[in-house]
């Protein structure tokens, strides 16, 4: 009878959250109330029903939604108002559970797998770079889901004849450089990445601006970061350069799987900015519509690699992401609050008050900017995920309107300190995958292994944001 009760709860689940995608898709055409009333009468339901797969860092985003719409009604906060928060709402949870879809099409193509062994098999004078880069390029496309599939590959490459008859601190060595290679590249997504969550949170959050104000310059950070994280790789693998230690080396051929991954990345975000220039769509629209399109064609065309014919590999994907819809608890919770928050605060902030004060203390655009990325790494320490700070203090940022305080330059700002933070938190998402994969701690893993990156890589971009300002560049 339990059994048929856990049957029955995750089959209500799944419907659920499906409904919320499926509306989410529509209302990108169509304008309907009922039908967001019904989206959020059944992403309610969902999270209910999921209320076990929350923690306490969960949870409080949720208590404090419900705190302020309680205050809001009181006070009678506008309808308009309420409409918008359920709008983000919405949308930001359909978009974390529709990028599943195209971890549930990774699953079955080939060269993912290929990907994931060529980068894991070079050399240790290119491995870091490679492995770095890889990570990157999986989180850019699957997010967490390619992030756990690179550091499974990590962790099965160390149970190798080659690896198992190295010395022990080599060993551990190793697992530690290939780690943090793996985290710093998928960390750097929140940088640019226009398929990522930190992009889509300020997009939504902060008005007019737009991905060509502060994305392409996260890019070309990226790279920095990236010289910054191979020079503490070189440093800490210098020991056991003399031990003459046996060269690893990739498949043979399997470099094609690394390069049709760099042309997934492209292709998809060419099929966004295309929908987006020649459509009335906005950036987030197009994304919504172009991942569950792109995640079924790739499908389609791993299925006729690998499996013996489209349909099948389109099947094979539906139903994984179908099985997986029940356990979105946790990242649903956070992302609708991170939508629903922002919006109800703003209209009941008294937000001129707030602005004159930060004016009489004498804080200027440097310092709220500083301020708001140390805000962003302070909170994620004690719980709150960097969406939810990103959607809530980047808003009311945007709406104190300080001289000299662009839209862009939150936009930098938060995007800093969430790259900085997202490794280096035991508490956030990133490092409790990779402690539960790899089988330590995630203050070891955060604090101890990659805690000098992390504050080296955030006092550059402080200093970087400071300059851009001071100078007038943003």
């Amino acid at each position: 009878m339990a059994g048929d009760d856990v049957s029955l709860s995750m089959t209500l689940r799944r419907a659920a959250i499906a409904f919320v995608m499926v509306v989410s898709l529509l209302l990108v055409f169509v304008e309907s109330r009922v039908l967001t009333c019904l989206a959020v009468i059944a992403l309610i339901m969902f999270l209910f029903l999921a209320r076990r797969q929350l923690k306490a860092v969960n949870r409080v985003p949720l208590l404090l939604s419900v705190i302020v719409l309680g205050v809001a009604l009181s006070r009678g906060v506008p309808t308009e108002a309420l409409w918008q928060a359920m709008d983000r709402m919405l949308f930001l949870s359909a978009l974390v559970a529709m990028l599943g879809t195209l971890r549930s099409a990774a699953a079955i193509a080939p060269e993912v797998l290929q990907a994931g062994a060529y980068v894991t098999n070079q050399p240790a004078s290119r491995r870091y770079l490679a492995m770095t880069m890889g990570g990157h390029l999986f989180g850019v496309l699957i997010n967490f889901g390619g992030l756990a599939l690179l550091l499974d590959l990590v962790k099965r490459s160390m149970a190798t004849p080659a690896t198992a008859n190295l010395p022990e601190a080599a060993r551990e060595a190793r697992l530690r450089r290939m780690t943090l290679a793996v985290v710093r590249g998928f960390s750097m997504i929140s940088l640019w990445s226009p398929f990522g969550f930190a992009t889509n949170a300020i997009l939504i959050t902060l008005p007019g601006v737009s991905y060509m104000d502060f994305g392409p310059v996260g890019f070309a950070m990226s790279f920095l970061f990236i010289a910054i994280g191979w020079g503490f790789d070189r440093i800490d693998g210098r020991r056991f350069r003399r031990l003459g230690l046996p060269r690893p080396s990739p498949p043979q051929g399997s470099w094609r799987g690394a390069a049709l991954m760099v042309a997934h990345v492209l292709a998809l975000g060419a099929g966004i900015v295309t929908i987006h220039e020649l459509t009335s769509l906005s950036f987030q629209q197009a994304l919504i519509l172009m991942v569950p399109t792109y995640a079924l064609l790739w499908a389609a065309s791993a299925g006729r690699r690998a499996m013996g014919g489209a349909a099948t590999g389109v099947v094979a994907a539906s139903r994984m992401t179908w099985l997986r819809l029940s356990d979105l608890g946790a990242e649903v919770g956070v992302f609708a609050a991170a939508g629903f928050l922002p919006v109800i605060l703003l209209a009941i902030i008294p937000t001129e008050d707030f602005r004159a004060t930060i004016i009489a203390m004498g804080l200027g655009p440097v310092a709220l900017a500083l301020g708001l990325s140390l805000l962003t790494v302070a909170l994620a320490f004690c719980g709150v995920n960097p969406i939810v700070t990103a959607s809530v203090f980047g808003a009311i940022a945007a709406q104190l309107a300080v001289p000299g305080l662009s839209n862009a330059a939150i936009a930098l700002a938060i995007t800093g300190g969430w790259t900085a933070v997202i490794g280096l938190s035991p508490l956030i998402t990133t490092l409790v995958i990779a402690g539960t994969i790899m089988e330590r701690s995630t203050s070891r893993i955060g604090l101890v292994w990659n805690g000098p990156y992390c504050l080296a890589i955030l006092f550059v971009w402080l200093l970087f944001l400071t300059t851009l300002i001071w100078s007038g560049a943003v």
